[in-house]
């Protein structure tokens, strides 16, 4: 049946196509424009909600112990937008390779030094209404922000004046030649600072490796003047570099590599030096263990010393070679710096007053000390109670040893493979009598023990000991008060008590003289008997930034 003319027209019709097209096709307009507009406005607001993020605990971490309080007042000054802080927490932030990047971060109110902020916002939504009867999507950002702090220190001594030339003696013996330094040169260097990626930016220069990394140039083979011409130029005063200038001129041009006696650790790919990081020792202690490197790690020097009641000194000492994986400086995967002395054993073997009323000529008296390696590493720095008032803690750990009044063999004085073995010091040796000593104390080792230091005792360079307790008063006074005397007289042995009756009472009177003896020769060597000296150079409260 054929179909009526005006149905046949409509069918033929084409005018109007477009509307019906258009009407068939606006569903998936607005589907399209919720997917591209709705979803750019979301992530134009996300990237807008994380920068209020960021910045609330970049904020936060500046002071963690006000963290809410902070990070609120950056938020609200977002207040054009509508976002609000859900959740600002105070944590430890450990920045250790070994511990996965989620679990660096660990909420605590004590000893914090990062913050970890949560904001929200509720975004209106425009074409995406359409599809669903929410007029509004939450979305939410993060964000933690650490504080790095450092803090520069040593382990040593900062003896403020010596006796006798003893700097001049140390360092001229281990640099193999005559520096001729002064008690106002020694002053200078123990007073100057110099910092670790300056002076190895310097050493880039010497070297002639402008371009390598600062653990490139630590590791290449460089001779001792170009070492300390680098630390000249990176020494923090005019006074200790004209020292070490001075030095510099005067040094054999042997070789070392300075990868040996520094180790950077994270930073040693580093090719800029960073203001915010500093790894700062003092100068005297840096040269020091540079020219241990350089030299035959020996000193022996006589010595006039100008103490009364001593007539002469013949100095001894030998510093070991140390472990491998044990450098004297080193930075750690979390930024701390470790700094650890070297094995060292020291003969100060003396002449004391004569025994004229008896016609026995004078005393000679040798005190031998062994140390071995004591450490100390930064463990904590504490800048919540703000910039001006940082603390900071220290790990330190002292040497265990011996000390003793005795003769041995002195070849085997310098192998530290081998022993020494102890033997009755022969104190007075005369036709008429021979008096024999023998005194020995063994300084047990402890763990590490944990010393904090004041805002005060930071600005004032505050020295702090760590004592194995083994030593309650001076080296010299604590032998001597157990001294084991014997006398001999004309073949017999006897214990002749007014002979060891009159050397213990002169070896009691230079007891004291002694003790600063053996105290200064330690202390100038790296090491203390019976226990560490450890010292903050300074703190630096470091500028937040992001860690996740």
């Amino acid at each position: 049946m054929a179909l009526p003319p005006r149905r046949r027209r409509l069918f033929r019709e084409r005018s109007g196509n477009v509307t019906v097209l258009f009407s068939g096709a606006l569903t998936m307009l607005l589907a399209g424009a919720a997917l591209g507009i709705d979803t750019a406005t979301l992530f134009l607001e996300k990237r807008r909600l994380q920068g209020v993020a960021d910045a609330a605990a970049l904020s936060a971490a500046g002071n963690p112990a006000t963290a809410d309080a902070t990070a609120r007042s950056v938020v609200g000054a977002n207040s054009s937008y509508s976002a609000m802080l859900t959740g600002a927490t105070p944590g430890q932030y450990t920045a250790e390779q070994s511990i996965a990047p989620e679990q660096r971060f660990q909420p605590t109110e004590t000893d914090s030094n990062a913050v970890k902020v949560r904001v929200e916002s509720h975004l209106p939504t425009f074409f995406a209404r359409a599809f669903s009867s929410q007029k509004s999507t939450s979305i939410t950002a993060q964000a933690t922000a650490a504080r790095i702090d450092l803090a520069a220190f040593s382990i040593g001594s900062r003896l403020a004046g010596v006796q006798g030339g003893l700097p001049n003696a140390l360092l001229s013996g281990l640099a193999g030649t005559q520096l001729n330094l002064s008690a106002m040169d020694y002053n200078a260097l123990v007073s100057g600072n110099v910092e670790i990626l300056q002076f190895s930016d310097a050493l880039r220069t010497q070297a002639g490796v402008g371009v390598a990394t600062f653990g490139e140039a630590l590791a290449t083979s460089v001779t001792l003047p170009q070492v300390v011409q680098a630390l000249a130029a990176s020494a923090d005063s005019a006074s200790s570099a004209a020292v070490l200038q001075a030095m510099a001129a005067r040094l054999p041009a042997t070789k070392i590599r300075l990868s040996d006696l520094i180790d950077l650790g994270p930073l040693k790919d580093s090719v800029h030096v960073d203001p915010n990081r500093p790894v700062t020792v003092d100068a005297f202690s840096l040269v020091r263990a540079i020219l241990e490197m350089g030299g035959t790690r020996q000193v022996a020097s006589s010595l006039d010393l100008g103490i009364p009641g001593i007539a002469s000194s013949r100095l001894l000492i030998a510093i070991g070679q140390r472990p491998a994986n044990s450098p004297w400086l080193a930075v750690n995967a979390a930024h701390k710096i470790v700094v650890r002395t070297a094995q060292t054993r020291v003969l100060i073997d003396s002449r004391l007053s004569a025994l004229a009323p008896l016609g026995l000529g004078s005393i000679r008296l040798p005190i031998f000390v062994e140390l071995a390696q004591a450490q100390a590493e930064l463990s904590k720095v504490s800048c919540s109670a703000g910039r001006a008032m940082p603390t900071a803690a220290l790990d330190v750990t002292p040497s265990a040893g011996e000390i003793a009044i005795a003769d041995f063999d002195e070849t085997a004085f310098p192998d530290f493979g081998r022993a020494v073995a102890l033997k009755p010091a022969m104190i007075i040796t005369t036709p008429l009598a021979t008096v024999s000593a023998f005194s020995d104390t063994k300084l047990g080792g402890v763990s590490a023990q944990t010393v904090w230091f004041t805002p005060n005792d930071i600005a004032t360079h505050t020295v702090k000991s760590v004592s194995t307790g083994d030593v309650a008063r001076g080296v010299a006074s604590a032998l001597l008060s157990h001294t084991d005397l014997r006398a001999s007289i004309v073949g017999f042995g006897i214990n002749a008590s007014l002979l060891t009756a009159a050397v213990g009472t002169i070896l009691g009177q230079a007891a004291t003289p002694l003790d600063s003896v053996v105290d200064q020769v330690t202390a100038l060597a790296g090491v203390r008997v019976g226990q560490a000296d450890v010292w903050i150079n300074g703190v630096r409260c470091g500028t937040p930034i992001l860690v996740g």
